[in-house]
């Protein structure tokens, strides 16, 4: 009885291993949130950092809580199983003894009238035989209720422990529970930050949107006063500098495109916008820009947010449109070659150096990537 109690237990405080594998996994996601933080992570990774580290933190807690649940019907268990045997322990304590009492009582009451009684001395010894025979067999049950009441100690050992046990369930499930709350406190509070930024971000698409559309009015309507007989049809020859050189064209600038001609879903904040060319972000501070085709500089100057800004009119149905330069090299009505220097690269939206590229046909924008080598 007392080895299966000990086993019994032990399986108890060995719990599952899914409780170790929950802890590991609890502390890697914290680790994790904690590096996103030291190297100032965007709000967008920090808050699925957040979400990974509460569903660790969830899963964390109901397994504590499965496991205490278990435990506690374990104790339960084992209450009412002592109580039983330890009832029982006591009555068969008091029964034995007072049946030993009742056999050696009536030992001694035997006297001399044996001798006389039918059967005699023998049946006397075979009766004394048969009330030793009891006693040694009330001695036997004796001891063996001394090893329940072994067993039973043990019980109460293992009991203490299991409570214990409990007892820091308890803690971790409230420390547990207590980081939940913070952690999705956290979380609403980034999300309403995030919405305040996505907010902003269609504020500020929309702006980008209107300084678009101001841009292709001001080269259109640059283009007719000064010289509206050159204004493009919709008919383009395909003798044009820049249709007969497609997909040979010069870069302006040597560098990586951020942001490609068409329109555009940012990943984060789902706004829209439209670019009617391409940005290219170059390596280092500044960077030489040059033309990709022949032609008059009909504009040279500050425009709107596009910085120093270039309108190049190839005298063919094309021109071209070089912003956020931060030197112009060329004057209005200057004519240029293929490649003649027209400034060095600025600073455009977010910080980096480069410049902006636009190509319009016929009056529309159309993609530079399908024109430049």
């Amino acid at each position: 009885m007392g080895h299966s109690v000990l086993v019994f237990v032990c399986l108890l405080l060995l719990g599952d291993a899914s409780i170790d594998s929950l802890d590991v996994k609890l502390d890697q996601t914290r680790v994790y949130l904690e590096q996103l933080e030291s190297r100032q992570a965007s709000n967008e990774e920090i808050l699925v950092g957040i979400h990974e580290h509460l569903g660790a933190a969830r899963n964390y807690y109901n397994e504590l809580a499965v496991r205490e649940a278990r435990i506690t019907m374990d104790i339960h268990s084992i209450d009412q199983r002592w109580f039983l045997t330890d009832s029982a322990r006591i009555e068969l304590e008091e029964g034995v003894q007072d049946y030993i009492l009742f056999l050696y009582s009536h030992r001694r009451l035997v006297g001399s009238s044996v001798l006389f009684a039918p059967g005699g001395i023998g049946r006397y010894l075979r009766r004394m035989s048969f009330m030793d025979h009891l006693a040694g067999s009330a001695i036997s049950r004796m001891e063996n209720l001394a090893q329940s009441g072994d067993s039973l100690s043990q019980y109460r050992d293992s009991l203490e422990i299991l409570v214990e046990d409990v007892r820091i369930l308890r803690i971790q499930m409230e420390d547990v529970q207590e980081r939940i709350y913070r952690e999705e406190e956290r979380q609403m509070l980034l999300r309403q930050t995030l919405e305040s930024e996505i907010i902003a971000a269609r504020d500020s698409a929309e702006a980008m949107e209107q300084r678009r559309q101001q841009l292709s009015a001001f080269v259109t309507t640059l283009r007719s006063s000064v010289s509206p007989s050159s204004i493009p049809s919709s008919d383009v020859s395909s003798s044009a500098f820049l249709a007969a050189n497609r997909g040979s064209i010069i870069w302006p600038v040597s560098g990586t495109v951020i942001r490609r001609f068409g329109l555009d879903q940012d990943p984060v904040y789902g706004t829209e916008t439209v670019s009617d060319g391409i940005s290219i972000a170059v390596t280092g501070n500044s960077a030489r820009v040059s033309t990709i085709g022949p032609g008059v500089i009909l504009y040279a100057s500050e425009f709107l947010n596009m910085g120093r800004m270039v309108v190049l009119d190839h005298l063919d149905g094309y021109y071209s449109v070089y912003a956020h330069l931060g030197s112009l090299e060329v004057d209005r009505g200057e004519t240029v070659n293929t490649g003649s220097f027209l400034g060095l690269t600025g600073p455009m939206p977010g910080g980096r150096s480069g410049c902006y590229l636009e190509i319009r046909r016929a009056g529309e924008p159309v993609n530079p990537l399908e024109y430049l080598e």
